[in-house]
């Protein structure tokens, strides 16, 4: 049997995601290395799925995509309903509109980019984009090995902001695994 790990890879090789460029090199090797950091902090498998798949649509600061939005129920047959809705909701946040809210108390207000409505995301949802936010802004701001070992004044300076802007949002997993790549966020 199939395991939907494999079915996601080999839908995103069939996207040509191994292929496609990414800041860092490869887009493959971005989403896997994505979805191995949220599986080091304990994500849920859905979580770790949606890591994997999070460039599927695009996103806000990534316009290439893999697949049209409007052409979701090809990655629920994928990957699975509910790794599907993570990946839309990922791909679909207007980040410009959402970052500055989180570092706020109580809800905020998401904004659908690709349908243009507002929504107040339960509890859970903002939960997930933001672990799956940290995973992957740090996986490119120190993905490689030398990137993670270089002294804190070498990392991109807007990493750690972020980081502390989230944190709060964001599981006990992925706190603890953001700090122990980042180090001390003050």
């Amino acid at each position: 049997m199939t395991v939907p790990r494999e079915l996601a890879l080999e839908f995103l090789r069939s996207r040509s995601a191994d292929t496609m460029t990414h800041l860092n090199g490869p887009l493959l090797d971005h989403l896997i290395a994505t979805e191995e950091l949220l599986r080091a902090w304990g994500a849920s498998e859905e979580l770790c799925l949606a890591g994997l798949c999070h460039a599927t649509y695009g996103t806000d600061g990534f316009a290439p995509f893999l697949l049209p939005w409007d052409q979701r129920h090809v990655l629920a047959e994928v990957a699975g309903r509910d790794v599907e809705e993570t990946v839309y909701l990922y791909a679909s946040c207007d980040r410009s509109r959402l970052y500055p809210q989180l570092s706020g108390e109580g809800p905020v207000r998401f904004r659908d980019r690709f349908r243009d409505t507002t929504f107040e995301p339960s509890a859970t949802q903002l939960r997930d984009f933001v672990d799956l936010t940290l995973a992957n802004e740090l996986e490119i701001a120190l993905g490689s090995d030398a990137r993670r070992k270089a002294p804190p004044s070498a990392r991109p300076a807007w990493i750690g902001p972020l980081v502390e802007q989230m944190e709060k949002r964001a599981s006990t997993g992925v706190v603890r695994g953001a700090r122990h790549l980042l180090g001390p966020v003050r």
